[in-house]
């Protein structure tokens, strides 16, 4: 952790990195690598969202096979057979992906997977990871695991992304370890980090897109800053479409970044050759498809979802769907686990969450003064991100009179800008020293809380169905189908307890350290 004491936004120098910030940083990721684990281990197999098409299209590669045109990726039947087997026998007779590739050639006829509307470059990564695996010699649920655990290496940046950009927009090391924390906030984001999805290598993409993108806002106008902005977007635009609203943000943050009239020939410039890099390594598949398929992004799943009227007398509904669509997007932005969401937190929790954060945004994170542009940029990539997305939601209502795709982990590309925005918010909160302490305790340890709240959500979710706490019937369940037996769960989650138990120790100490900067 390099020290860092350009100024910050409103001119202050930022402070160096001590040995206590750098140690509560430590624990942060430790933390959350322990609680990534237990979602890694404690999910059933397949009941993360879409895992079984990921899984699926990482073999396909993995075996040969050249990546399909959108819609015409089939299952393997091996694949198929897993999810046939799955949670009807249990997992200690689960064979080899060689023994089922060899039993069951080919591929399914009638089950799709969609997962070919998306560049392959996670797929091949993760096709990678099988074969240094050996995955063909292992039972086909431990080489699920193989995947998931290199998921969770892929987020495991998160917290230090969070709390570096926010401590370089801000200056505060108070701000930027609750910054940090905020990610444990999130448990959702752990749950999806940790199972088997492109999600995975988007977010430290996006992450460490943002980081760069305030440290131009904050006046790091180096050529070299901007290189690393057009080739993070670049790879995010080879990942996954999610990436496309990332687009227009980095044209605003270029141009804005250092903004005056006399070099306004000059941000436009650095702008295009910016949007330029990008385009040669990512963009140009979304060119592709343009012109071969006349979209954007063609619908790998059109086939299966043909167009569907209302019935006589009805139409589309803005008030269904907007009620449907809040629902669904905040749902699953917090926790709304399993394979279709079917484990749920409590709703006054998500809305509490929700509309606090919203409120304290729009409230507090856009005043006058030098962080006025900073915040103004950041909050265009979720709302880009909002626009486009309720776009193409209505656009799917309409058709298929269905409300679909309100998934919250949609949103985890703005993430880190989402977080960089609250901590300008929160600061503006309170204006006594002894206020803003008190706040920061208190956010820090609802951080904590809230992630220890997941940790026993994955428990109590994939062991009992949601049941109140874990019981006998868990325990066999763990014991017949999970990855690990009951024992192994519960220790991880003890691990995971301890780990946010000590890191919330560590903030709350560091926060009221005096001499601290708010």
């Amino acid at each position: 952790m390099a020290t860092d004491t350009a100024p910050t936004v409103s001119g202050a120098v930022r402070p160096s990195v001590g040995r206590a910030e750098r140690t509560v940083v430590i624990a942060l990721t430790i933390a959350f690598a322990a609680v990534l684990a237990v979602w890694a281990v404690v999910t059933t197999t397949y009941k993360a969202p879409d895992e079984p098409t990921h899984v699926d299209a990482a073999l396909h590669l993995a075996i040969g096979d050249t990546w399909a045109e959108p819609g015409a990726m089939h299952y393997l039947n091996a694949m198929h057979s897993t999810q046939v087997s799955n949670l009807h026998q249990a997992a200690s007779e689960n064979a080899t992906w060689g023994e089922l590739l060899r039993e069951f050639p080919g591929v399914h006829p009638t089950s799709i997977d969609q997962m070919s509307q998306h560049p392959p470059t996670y797929y091949a990564l993760a096709a990678g990871v099988l074969h240094l695996v050996h995955f063909e010699d292992l039972r086909w649920d431990h080489a699920v695991m193989a995947l998931r655990l290199f998921d969770a290496l892929l987020v495991l940046p998160l917290p230090f992304l969070a709390w570096a950009t926010v401590r370089r927009l801000t200056g505060s090391p108070r701000a930027a370890v609750i910054g940090g924390a905020a990610v444990l906030a999130v448990p959702e984001v752990a749950s999806i980090g940790a199972s088997v999805t492109n999600d995975a290598l988007m977010l430290p993409l996006a992450g460490a897109l943002v980081f760069f993108v305030v440290r131009m806002l904050t006046g790091d106008l180096r050529v070299r800053t901007t290189v690393w902005i057009g080739l993070l977007l670049g790879a995010m635009l080879l990942t996954k479409g999610t990436a496309l609203p990332a687009v227009p943000f980095v044209g605003i943050a270029v141009m804005a970044a250092g903004y005056t009239r006399a070099a306004v020939w000059r941000n436009v410039l650095r702008t295009l050759w910016t949007l330029g890099i990008a385009g040669v390594v990512g963009g140009w598949w979304w060119l592709r498809n343009i012109l071969v398929y006349h979209g954007i992004q063609p619908d790998g799943m059109a086939a299966e979802r043909p167009p569907m009227p209302f019935p006589d007398g009805t139409s589309a509904s803005p008030e269904v769907f907007l009620r449907d669509y809040w629902n669904g997007v905040t749902r699953t932005f917090w926790g709304s686990v399993g394979g279709l969401a079917q484990f749920q937190f409590a709703q006054f929790l998500v809305d509490a969450l929700t509309i606090v954060s919203i409120a304290g945004i729009v409230i507090w994170a856009f005043r006058r003064g030098p962080s006025l542009r900073p915040a103004i940029v950041l909050a265009s990539f979720p709302v880009i991100l909002i626009a486009l997305h309720m776009q193409s939601g209505w656009g799917g209502y309409v058709k298929n009179t269905i409300v679909a795709g309100t998934q919250g982990r949609y949103y985890y590309p703005t993430l880190i800008a989402l977080i960089a925005l609250s901590a300008l918010a929160w600061r503006r909160v309170t204006i006594s020293a002894a206020g803003t302490t008190r706040l920061a305790i208190g956010m820090s340890v609802a951080a904590t809380t809230i992630a220890l709240y997941g940790v026993v959500y994955a428990l109590r979710a994939f062991g009992r169905d949601a049941a109140f706490w874990i019981d006998g019937r868990s325990i066999v369940t763990f014991d017949r189908y999970g990855m690990l037996a009951a024992g192994g769960n519960v220790t991880l989650a003890v691990i995971a307890a301890v780990a946010l138990l000590g890191t919330g120790v560590l903030l709350v100490r560091f926060v009221r350290r005096p001499g601290v900067p708010a």
